[in-house]
């Protein structure tokens, strides 16, 4: 755009007031639509202003598509997640020891979120942050002392591009507190688990978990 100064910024904007206020004009002199030239929004040539409208109709279009796309995209594949939840739901509700609901687990969630692994880390004290707040990125989001702390419960595979770290709130009603496990999901694609990834299903499997594991460890106890 270029610099103009204070008076032909009020005349110029005198004429678009006039023509606002004039909707017949370009209906009584529609040869200047033809006449009138314009530069190009994303070339370096002039083009007229019913060229310019047409153009700038046709990217509105096809970001109007673009967006379009990729609500369907991602309605098929909140739709593909939710069935997928609800059947390993059931499938950790017939889990009746421990190791059933590990296996439904780590086996269910991986097939859910179709990743590379998925694990059930041994409870530690410093993963309660991240029963409010997991742990949800790239790996070269993540900071190293994190990942170093997940490095002492597990082996971290090279290969992982992004993870994310789940504090399972175990016991939560118990009398006396207990430190939180973690559910650890890994992926060999960078953009499969986010910084700004949104909390909610995860939070969501991590109360289904705990809870599953609370009820079968009462019924150890109360078999025992």
């Amino acid at each position: 755009m270029s610099v103009i100064d204070s008076k032909q910024a009020e005349q110029e904007e005198l004429v678009a007031e006039w023509l606002r206020a004039t909707p017949g004009f370009f209906e009584r002199y529609a040869n200047l639509l033809n006449e009138i030239r314009l530069k190009h929004p994303h070339e370096d040539r002039a083009i007229s202003l019913q060229e310019r409208q047409m153009t700038l109709l046709r990217t509105q279009n096809q970001e109007l598509n673009r967006r379009l796309s990729e609500m369907l995209y991602f309605g098929s594949r909140n739709d593909k997640t939710q069935q997928a939840l609800v059947a390993w739901l059931l499938q950790l509700m017939r889990a009746n020891t421990k190791a059933e609901v590990e296996s439904a687990v780590t086996i269910g969630l991986a097939e859910v979120f179709e990743v590379d692994s998925a694990q059930l880390l041994s409870p530690h004290s410093a993963f309660g942050p991240w029963i409010d707040t997991p742990l949800c990125g790239s790996a070269k989001e993540l900071a190293a002392a994190s990942v170093d702390l997940l490095a002492t419960q597990t082996a971290i595979d090279p290969a992982w591009q992004s993870m994310v770290a789940i504090g399972l709130p175990i016991a939560k009603h118990a009398s006396t507190p207990h430190s939180p496990a973690v559910l650890l999901l890994a992926s060999k694609d960078e953009t499969r688990f986010t910084a700004d990834m949104g909390a909610f299903y995860l939070k969501q499997i991590a109360e289904l978990t705990a809870a599953a594991l609370d009820r079968v460890k009462a019924y150890e106890d109360s078999g025992s």
